[in-house]
């Protein structure tokens, strides 16, 4: 694991503030008088969300729930299973995990592996026989696109590789950009992308997270770089993840180090809001769903085991923190690393899940939105 990986804990918010630099754009090579200064996400309780709220049930006992209001959780142990074959790679994983929603499929990069799904309502799993190129590496940071009529489109960074992917849900034909050709990177080092987003059908944002921390645009067709370029250290020292907010239309950047979640107006090529999780927690990625985003994170505040924040991005608040090794038993999730929504069926029949990926030692999980009926 590089020393740029592994997680560093601000002791403070005035770390967390005074390490929220401005941004550099370098498309013209001139700075851009950025935001520099975060404003700590306030807790507040939801009792209702964006879906019908469970039918309520009664838990067996010993069942333990994890969340606040309506966002709250229950383990289930018995989705994502872990192919046979995988397992002797599983203490190592360092990746991702995508959601194709309209067939209801969960994809989740595993080092030296390659793609695993998840179907039949995430209860069986596969390894993928892709294209060659993806099992190589590690899948570490990927989105996915969905197109009317044809398979889904997904981007995947692979930061051992020093390679962004680009294929559809079959796997079977990559697409591969390497080093980018932009001045930061003439000298051939100091490459390793943690992250890669779409934001349009031909438009795509990779993030150099624990090479030298600049984030940049490509196209879709042809696959190649934009030669546009932002952020470096002063953004974050590990640009983490990248996400699309489709709400907005900007980027959602995790800066993880620092514990923020910057977004970057993708128009004036500015960070317009610097928002701030609890002290000590080091944000991985987002995954927004609607006006709510996931906040996967390595360590929660006082270097406590990773949790998973819930929250409401139009109100800014997090409105759920989710623990799934000190409350749901998940033992190996110390370092929560990736997460993302898994939302199936309508109506009365709709249910609610949170998938994740933890790092060190690696796994899979997935949790279950509930509602515990009330004691007579």
């Amino acid at each position: 694991m590089p020393l740029s990986s592994r997680p560093f804990q601000p002791a403070a918010w005035v770390l967390a503030v005074s390490l929220a630099l401005p941004t550099l754009a370098h498309e013209t090579g001139a700075p851009h008088d950025d935001l520099t200064s975060s404003t700590p996400l306030p807790f507040a309780l939801e009792t209702h969300g964006p879906v019908h709220a469970p039918a309520p049930v009664r838990l067996s006992p010993g069942v333990k729930t994890s969340g606040h209001g309506f966002w709250t959780f229950v383990a289930a142990p018995e989705l994502t299973p872990v192919p046979s074959a995988a397992l002797p790679k599983l203490k190592g994983a360092h990746g991702t995990i995508i959601v194709d929603k309209e067939r209801e499929l969960a994809y989740w990069g595993l080092e030296n592996v390659g793609w695993i799904g998840f179907s039949n309502h995430l209860s069986q799993s596969w390894i993928i026989q892709g294209d060659p190129a993806l099992s190589k590496g590690n899948l570490h940071g990927a989105d996915i696109y969905p197109r009317p009529g044809q398979l889904p489109l997904v981007v995947a960074a692979d930061n051992v590789e020093g390679e962004v992917y680009l294929t559809d849900t079959s796997f079977q034909h990559v697409e591969t950009l390497r080093l980018p050709p932009l001045p930061p990177y003439a000298d051939k080092q100091g490459y390793a992308p943690t992250d890669a987003a779409f934001a349009g059908l031909d438009e795509i944002w990779v993030t150099d997270g624990y090479g030298k921390a600049f984030f940049f645009s490509a196209t879709r067709s042809p696959f190649q770089f934009t030669g546009k370029y932002y952020g470096g250290k002063s953004l974050s020292g590990t640009p983490h993840g990248i996400t699309f907010d489709s709400r907005t239309r900007n980027l959602l950047i995790s800066a993880r180090p620092e514990g923020l979640i910057k977004s970057w107006d993708r128009s004036s090529t500015h960070v317009i809001d610097v928002r701030g999780l609890p002290a000590g927690s080091t944000i991985c990625d987002t995954d927004v769903w609607g006006d709510y985003a996931l906040a996967p994170c390595l360590d929660g505040s006082d270097g406590k085991p990773g949790p998973i924040y819930i929250v409401n991005l139009k109100k800014q608040q997090i409105v759920s923190t989710i623990n799934p090794k000190t409350d749901l038993g998940y033992g190996e999730a110390q370092h929560i690393h990736d997460a993302a929504w898994y939302v199936t069926g309508k109506g009365s029949k709709q249910e609610v899940y949170i998938l994740f990926t933890n790092w060190n030692p690696g796994g899979v999980g997935a949790l279950k939105l509930v509602q515990v009926a009330k004691a007579e």
